[in-house]
């Protein structure tokens, strides 16, 4: 099995006592190496891109949501282990909804990077209009209700967030209809030491409270140890994107240190894809980092 339906994944991983891994790409040699990394240890997976990233207005040059989808669907199609899409964080509503127009599994609205975060109404009612037309696409959709801690690695500063309230949370996906919810129980985002406290009282509270899948952001923030508890606890996905691109930064800083490049062939460098191609170090350092979270969330063997 390769292509499979968001609520389909979310729901064997429960039965099994996993969390399916969500890796996100940031281009296709990240995304080729998260895949490789499931099939080697025989996982199901997901993959996508960041929508608030890639909608970024700051960006230099734009970026277009059919080509990410383009490249991530071809590439789930002819996967050996199962494979779901997901728009991840996006805070552009239209982009939410084209994303599940064109066929991505699973689609999330999320201003999580916003200077000021939006009122719980107003987030109910965008919800509830990308749940009715997400669902008429066949598309699952990710809410969240809390705001994780945000964490600055080039200025070492935390913005402090807001633990789930758990009848609110239960209010939430009972008015919006979404089909998996991230929560806040201690995870923080783009944090890399794997340090946090997770909240196990509240994440059980929560497990018992919501009749759909619970989800972790912040996957890099959680120790491995964590992560397999809170696996066993019910959390579904737990998403992954910071360590992977630390992972890669250091494997490109290895190779530059490693080589005379002034001295090299740069088709050997960059391209010829053999022993001495920069970019399969950069790829085989993500496939580590990869299979060594889908082991911690007990997801090694659970492909179907």
């Amino acid at each position: 099995m390769s292509r499979i339906a968001a609520n389909e994944l979310l729901k064997h991983a429960q039965e099994h006592n996993y969390a399916v891994g969500y890796f996100e790409s940031w281009d296709l040699q990240s995304t080729l190496a998260m895949v490789r990394a499931a099939e080697h240890v025989k996982s199901p997976v997901m993959i996508g891109v960041c929508g608030t990233y890639i909608g970024e207005a700051k960006r230099r040059y734009r970026e277009s949501l059919d080509v990410y989808y383009a490249m991530l669907s071809q590439i789930a199609e002819e996967a050996g282990v199962p494979v779901a899409l997901l728009l991840n964080e996006s805070d552009d509503e239209d982009m939410v909804i084209r994303a599940a127009e064109i066929g991505f599994d699973m689609v999330m609205f999320a201003p999580v990077f916003a200077s000021d975060a939006l009122p719980l109404q107003e987030l109910t009612e965008i919800q509830k209009r990308i749940v009715n037309k997400a669902h008429a696409y066949g598309v699952a959709v990710e809410g969240e209700v809390g705001e994780l801690p945000l964490f600055n690695s080039a200025t070492g500063e935390l913005h402090e967030g807001e633990d789930t309230d758990p009848e609110v949370c239960c209010r939430f996906v009972r008015e919006t209809g979404i089909d998996a919810v991230a929560v806040a129980v201690g995870n923080c985002h783009l944090k890399e030491d794997g340090n946090v406290t997770i909240d196990y009282d509240a994440l059980q509270t929560l497990a018992r409270a919501i009749d759909i899948p619970l989800v972790l952001h912040g996957g890099t923030s959680i120790a491995h140890e964590d992560l397999s508890k809170a696996a066993s606890m019910g959390v579904a996905k737990v998403n992954f994107g910071t360590g992977m691109k630390r992972a890669a930064i250091d494997a490109v800083k290895a190779y530059m240190a490693g080589h005379d490049v002034d001295q090299m062939d740069p088709n050997d460098i960059l391209g010829r894809g053999a022993g001495k191609d920069m970019i399969v170090k950069e790829q085989e350092a993500v496939m580590a980092y990869v299979e060594e979270k889908i082991r911690a969330l007990n997801g090694e063997n659970k492909a179907f």
